[in-house]
């Protein structure tokens, strides 16, 4: 069911956000670029970008900014960069179709106009 995306974590760790179970086919490359960590500045894991025409991008669910939650049933919110980096692309070529993505939605900021994009 759509609930067990929530039950996996504590009601801490998703108040306020905006939490989604993303099923990705397993084609190509996943071409998804993570940032942050639990031992940056940023405190968690994030996307910092989706390439075009790899399989985070055709499946339209996942943007920059979001925070990855849980790969394939593990959560990762208490990963470093590295660790998450390795369980992505473990959870990428092992069996199966498809990835299973939790993310939190990035919710969007005031002073989001202020940065440069490039």
């Amino acid at each position: 069911g759509s609930e067990g995306a929530a039950t996996m974590f504590s009601p801490e760790q998703i108040a306020g956000k905006d939490v989604r179970l993303l099923r990705i086919k397993k084609e190509g490359s996943l071409d998804l670029a993570l940032e942050g960590g639990v031992d940056s500045p940023v405190g968690k894991v994030v996307v910092s970008a989706v390439y075009e025409g790899g399989a985070a991008e055709r499946h339209g669910g996942v943007v920059k900014g979001d925070e990855i939650m849980a790969i394939n049933g593990k959560i990762v919110t208490d990963y470093t960069l590295a660790e998450a980096e390795a369980a992505l692309q473990k959870a990428w070529n092992q069996g199966g179709d498809w990835i299973d993505l939790v993310v939190a939605v990035c919710p969007p900021k005031e002073y989001d106009d202020e940065l440069t994009f490039f």
